[in-house]
């Protein structure tokens, strides 16, 4: 079973071995009323109820019905239902959330399901405590029909609900970071995942189909490794991740060991095994198994190690058919110690994957469905003590973690990160980062006041005095060259240390005027407009679109001073 195939099917059914309801049957009278279009609509009801049936793969078309016929009749509590239904398993699953609410104030004893699918919908947009209400709600209509009955569907709901309190209490100190979406061609209509950036190149693995593939790949769609390069602030130079000697796709690549060294997941061997493989300038070569990670009747599927190559951390299913974390350490002699499963702080009774070591070797990054997870997997972080101890495992928080899936979080150069996540707008996986934050105010200078004109006291008076008229002789007047000083005032609208890249100002400024940029050696400062007059250039930052621009003074091009408090209107 293919890794990432079997952890969405997996998935899959963890997520909705509590749904016991399909589509609900749609009134016909209540659906058409007299009108013979509605009889078209009501049949594209009936079959996006068996395209439904079918899976996921059917799922698109399914939706488009529905939502076509609703836009005929959107006060039919049944098909709003059912559109929830097919956005909460197979689509944008906080999509959900109105269809089911409006389904909820149509109908409100529709039936006992939509309590829970409303809370589950209500979880994934982030609306935890809606979610609560409706699983409260939901929990007390399983107790009412019977506790022992419902056990099983009890304990779930109930894991749903810590994971909505959880989620309210990481939502009270969210971080003021964003997260966003990395561009094509890393991210695709796909499944992308697994990133991991080695200087100006990043490796990523994905289930796209592209040019020249054969058959066999647009029917099984497997992950394959992928890479580009960073020119110029763009990623370029895609290509496919293989043995070039051997035209041959390589597995999966996991970790970098070394300038030369890289562990790649070969899900074909026994259970699935770690192998060690080198790269020249041409080629691909396989060392060795990672032997003393390696179980014969287990998989192991992720696996990270410290700079110093003396410490390695690995995922495997050996101990009960799920996910922990091990750890191997290297004597003096440069043997391997047995494996030792991590303590409680890290590992929990449920599934966790992709870790990542740290390079000293004293934090651990990985993914869990345990702890106080908000949803899915969700990304954590232990830290070694003095004593050597593993500390009990943190929470990332939001925006990093959501109410879905959140995997492989790969940190690298200061604080910037990579991860995978569910979340995006068709269900699959995709590549976070951290977004780059255009700072569009480096400081603020408030001009000087002007000092008032000191009161004279009163004039004293003097006795009147006859005065001769004297000629005194003038001096020849000498004439200086004095510079003519030309004022100009600019509009800025962003400033960065990092150079932004043309895709992001455009989201930042949608006018027509050309963005003019310059570097002072530490700064990027973008500007628009030259303008003679401090009104002018007012009037038209106050019609910018950016809402934290201000106008700059520049002197004969000299830029001088950051004017911020002023304002004005005009007719």
């Amino acid at each position: 079973m293919r890794l990432l195939q079997l952890f969405l099917i997996l998935f899959f059914f963890s997520c909705v071995s509590v749904y016991a309801q399909g589509f609900m049957k749609v009134n016909y009278t209540e659906f058409t009323g007299d009108n013979v279009e509605g009889k078209i609509f009501y049949k594209n009801i009936n079959k996006a109820k068996k395209l439904f049936e079918r899976g996921e793969l059917q799922s698109e078309e399914c939706l488009r019905l529905l939502l076509e016929s609703n836009n005929f009749n959107s006060e039919n509590a049944e098909l709003n239902y059912n559109i929830g239904l097919c956005h909460l398993f197979y689509g944008k699953k906080d999509l959900a959330q109105a269809y089911f609410e409006k389904a909820k104030e149509l109908k409100q004893n529709l039936n006992s399901e939509m309590y829970l699918y409303l809370g589950q919908a209500c979880q994934y947009a982030g609306d935890y405590t809606n979610a609560i209400l409706n699983y409260k709600i939901y929990t007390e209509i399983l107790q009412h029909e019977g506790g022992k009955k419902n056990r099983t569907k009890l304990q779930e709901v109930l894991m749903y609900l810590e994971q909505s309190k959880n989620g309210q209490i990481l939502s009270a100190n969210q971080a003021e970071f964003e997260v966003e979406e990395m561009p094509y061609p890393i991210n695709s209509d796909a499944n992308d995942v697994l990133a991991i950036k080695d200087g100006s190149k990043l490796f990523f693995n994905s289930d796209r189909i592209i040019d020249g593939d054969k058959k066999d790949r647009k029917k099984e769609k497997d992950l394959r490794g992928f890479s580009v390069v960073l020119i110029n602030g763009e990623w370029s130079n895609f290509s496919v991740l293989n043995d070039e000697k051997k035209s041959e796709e390589l597995p999966l690549l996991v970790a970098k060991v070394d300038e030369n060294q890289y562990l790649f997941y070969d899900k074909n061997i026994g259970l699935g095994d770690l192998i060690f493989m080198q790269k020249d300038e041409k080629y691909w070569t396989k060392e060795m198994d990672a032997f003393f990670m390696n179980k014969k009747k287990s998989n192991e599927s992720s696996a990270s190690f410290s700079s110093d190559g003396n410490l390695a951390v690995f995922v495997s299913d050996r101990d009960g058919g799920q996910g922990d974390i091990f750890y191997c350490q290297k004597d003096d002699d440069g043997e391997w110690s047995k494996p030792f499963k991590m303590n409680g702080n890290v590992n929990t009774n449920l599934d966790e994957r992709d870790v990542f070591l740290s390079k000293d070797g004293n934090v651990i990054y990985f993914s869990s469905k345990g702890h106080n997870s908000i949803g899915g997997y969700d990304i954590f972080k232990s830290e070694k003590d003095d004593m050597g101890q593993w500390g009990k495992a943190q929470n990332m928080g939001i925006p990093i973690n959501s109410s879905y899936d959140d995997c492989h979080y790969f940190p690298y150069e200061g604080d910037s990160f990579l991860f995978d996540s569910n979340r995006g707008k068709n269900g699959k996986f995709d590549i976070y980062t951290k977004k780059l934050i255009v700072e569009t105010v480096i400081k603020e200078e408030v001009e000087e006041p002007v000092k008032q004109v000191e009161k004279l006291e009163e004039a004293i008076p003097v006795e009147k005095v006859d005065v001769l008229p004297t000629v005194i002789p003038l001096p020849i007047p000498v004439v200086k060259k004095v510079a003519t000083i030309l004022t100009t005032y600019k509009i800025q609208i962003a400033a960065s240390k990092k150079e932004i890249k043309e895709s992001e100002l455009k989201k930042l400024y949608r006018g027509k005027s050309e963005v003019t940029s310059s570097y002072d050696g530490e700064w990027y400062r973008y500007t628009i407009g030259d303008y003679e007059s401090l009104e002018d250039a007012i009037y038209f930052r106050d019609r910018s679109g950016v809402e934290r621009a201000f106008v700059v003074s520049f002197e004969n091009d000299s830029r001088k001073k950051i004017i911020t408090n002023y304002s004005l209107s005009r007719n």
